[in-house]
């Protein structure tokens, strides 16, 4: 099980040691110009993924827009599913000759199950923002330094996603709780619920960090990601206090739809992020200029491995330095003590004023 994740490692750190030295060769960009804060491949490009990669909004106008096309509707139908049991005040009362076109219209709400208008966004929503993140996941494992392979978190985050979709209309948080209860013996919770709550908790927890923390821009993500945990913990927590109460029961289920649009807007913050960072749009903050400095100086002063020495490199290292110990320097020209003189012409100084001295 070692021995692949060593190749990869090894793969990755060469492709580092080969941007390394590409980016040496480069000019410095200026301080204050807008860059990337890591460089990526040019497939990384959402124009080389094509498909949705091209149609994720990246100005803060087409975000703005995409989370209202995103909310509104889904507030509406939790607005409209709640108004009776929360509000008292029924939307689809009625009585006439269209009385029985207005109750099967309020059946599309009912907010006593998922099989509604708004547990069939919800999941919806939740297998989009899944897609989403496999296209951050797509975009993200062209980036040159991630030798450590942590794009594979975005993969791990379209797991969760679906599998919170699944909960929706498989009982899975059942299944779950019983198996804990029946292997510990402990029944954590109504009907070992509290083991449900435990487990996805911790695993939502690692990946979110896991996926969030590398990004540059991330308030944005960690915010509206922050929102559907925020959300979710609210429906886990009503389902465990409902008790047979509508009221708690129905405001869970509201809460849970929400969080759906949610982690769509966090996954959509995510992917403007990381398409951001791809074009060097991202700008970096003056005082991180030292530490990549220091970085650099770093890693310029780092021994070199055998394996990470280009022939084609050391070949023309080496043309170079007999080029130079080579060279004529003539002693009398005027300008030569206003110029730099290199290791070689030094040395060879050196060497002809101890003759000098010896001949005398």
């Amino acid at each position: 099980m070692s021995l692949p994740s060593s190749q990869r490692r090894d793969q990755r750190r060469r492709l580092i040691v080969s941007w390394r030295r590409s980016a040496g060769k480069a000019d410095a960009p200026a301080a204050d110009s807008p860059r990337s804060m890591a460089a990526y491949d040019s497939d990384a490009l959402p124009e080389k993924h094509r498909g949705p990669a091209v149609l994720l909004p990246t100005t803060l106008g087409g975000f703005s827009l995409a989370i209202i096309a995103i909310l509104l509707p889904l507030a509406a139908a939790v607005a409209a599913a709640t108004s009776g049991p929360l509000l008292g005040r029924d939307l689809f009362a009625g009585g006439g000759r269209f009385a029985r076109t207005i109750a099967a219209a309020g059946g599309l709400f009912d907010p006593r199950g998922m099989a509604s208008l708004q547990g069939w966004l919800a999941e919806l929503y939740l297998l989009v923002a899944a897609g989403i993140a496999v296209v951050v996941r797509l975009m993200r494992r062209h980036r040159r330094d991630d030798y450590k392979g942590r794009f594979r978190a975005w993969g791990w985050m379209a797991v969760v996603l679906v599998a919170v979709a699944c909960a929706g209309a498989v009982p899975i948080g059942r299944l779950v709780a019983a198996a804990f209860s029946d292997a510990t013996g402990i029944a954590f919770g109504p009907d070992g619920f509290g083991w449900w709550v435990l487990v996805s908790a911790i695993v939502v927890a690692v990946v979110s960090l896991w996926a969030v923390l590398p990004l540059h821009e991330r308030l944005a993500t960690g915010f509206w990601l922050g929102l559907a945990v925020a959300a979710w913990g609210c429906s886990a927590a009503a389902t465990w206090l409902a008790d047979g109460r509508d009221r708690i029961a129905v405001a869970g289920g509201a809460a849970w739809t929400m969080a759906a649009g949610f982690a769509v807007v966090a996954m959509l913050a995510a992917a403007r992020s990381v398409i951001r960072e791809v074009r060097g749009q991202c700008v970096a903050a003056p005082r991180a200029s030292k530490p990549a400095k220091a970085e650099s100086a770093r890693q310029a002063s780092r021994p070199v491995e055998d394996d990470e020495i280009d022939a084609s490199e050391f070949l023309a290292d080496d043309t170079a330095t007999e080029a130079t110990e080579t060279e004529y320097v003539d002693g009398s020209e005027q300008d030569q003590e206003h110029r730099h003189l290199s290791k070689a012409e030094r040395k060879r100084l050196r060497k002809l004023a101890r003759m000098n001295g010896a001949a005398a």
